[in-house]
């Protein structure tokens, strides 16, 4: 079912297995704990039916930490892979219930310590940060927005509704509509032929990559502090209770063939608010701890005589 679901291809449309209306968030509560208490009162490690010896069997302690490293095994047609897998589908039909799971304490921990991958997309839609508020900042400009986002999982889908939310405010040519409706819309359609690679025109890095002057390291010497594509935006830092992303120019050409990991889930990026360089300033001066002046200091020119 999740093959079917979350293949590029060819996505047909897979309703959810449970009752979704007006207390969806209420009976994927019971639901979610009761999926919760199985995994912790089930064996981290199986007995091997080879009875093969520990690892570590000369020191049980260092056998323990081995174990606890380690991912379980899930054996074949696991009920709750199984149950994990239908709560996919009901989290990507459901900001609600992506709340409602949110507030599970301990579900999250549980589903990463197994190794299905049902486990491990449901652990990772839970991740997934809904009405929050990001800031954008270009400190090159002194500009700054604040954009409400829902649904988007990782920095490329990100850039792409980002890019077309703020395209007049940064004065840039827009993407092609079908990559932002791919990025956006919940079982997105692509015409057969239509080529889906985008020019990304921004390296999206995290506030640890400006320097004491509010100005961004140069090229790869930022690669630390880069927020991959791939990344979820979950690792954007908070800062006064909004995460923030900084722009700055990319060390080289970026293309991302545009895909999606959770196409049944809609995504949205909605400007909120677009900063005066006043308030951008105040922004930038506080990430790095000092003041900045609302304009960026131009490069002083030295002037070389010439020798007669």
């Amino acid at each position: 079912m999740l093959s079917e679901l979350f293949r590029r291809e060819a996505r047909p449309r897979v309703e959810s297995p449970f009752r979704l209306g007006a207390d969806d968030a209420y009976e994927a509560r019971r639901r979610l704990i009761a999926l919760r208490e199985a995994l912790a009162t089930r064996t981290a490690r199986p007995q091997s039916p080879w009875n093969e010896p520990p690892v570590f069997f000369f020191d049980p302690a260092r056998q323990a930490e081995f174990e606890a490293a380690c991912h379980t095994r899930v054996m074949p047609n696991d009920p709750l892979a199984e149950q994990a897998a239908a709560e996919v589908i009901a989290l990507c039909e459901s900001v609600e219930v992506r709340r409602m799971a949110r507030a599970i304490a301990g579900l999250a921990d549980q589903l990463v310590h197994w190794k299905a991958p049902a486990f491990r997309m449901l652990a990772d839609l839970i991740a997934v940060p809904d009405d929050e508020t990001i800031l954008v900042l270009q400190p090159g400009s002194r500009r700054g927005f604040r954009l409400h986002i829902r649904g988007i999982v990782d920095a490329h889908q990100f850039q792409v509704l980002m890019l077309e939310a703020l395209a007049d405010e940064l004065g840039i040519m827009r993407l092609p509509g079908r990559f932002a409706a791919f990025c956006r819309d919940a079982h997105p359609l692509i015409a057969a032929g239509v080529p889906m690679v985008a020019e990304l025109p921004f390296q999206m890095l995290q506030p640890g990559a400006l320097r004491s002057d509010a100005t961004i390291l140069e090229g790869f010497a930022a690669c630390d502090h880069w927020l991959w594509g791939w990344q979820p935006l979950s690792v954007l830092p908070r800062v006064d209770g909004e995460r923030v992303v900084v722009l700055g120019q990319p060390a080289y050409r970026q293309t991302w063939e545009v895909e999606r990991r959770f196409p049944a889930m809609a995504a949205e990026a909605t400007l909120l608010d677009v900063l005066s360089p006043f308030q951008t300033a105040d922004r930038l001066g506080r990430l790095i701890g000092r003041p900045i002046p609302v304009r960026p200091e131009e490069p002083k020119i030295i002037a070389f005589s010439r020798a007669a």
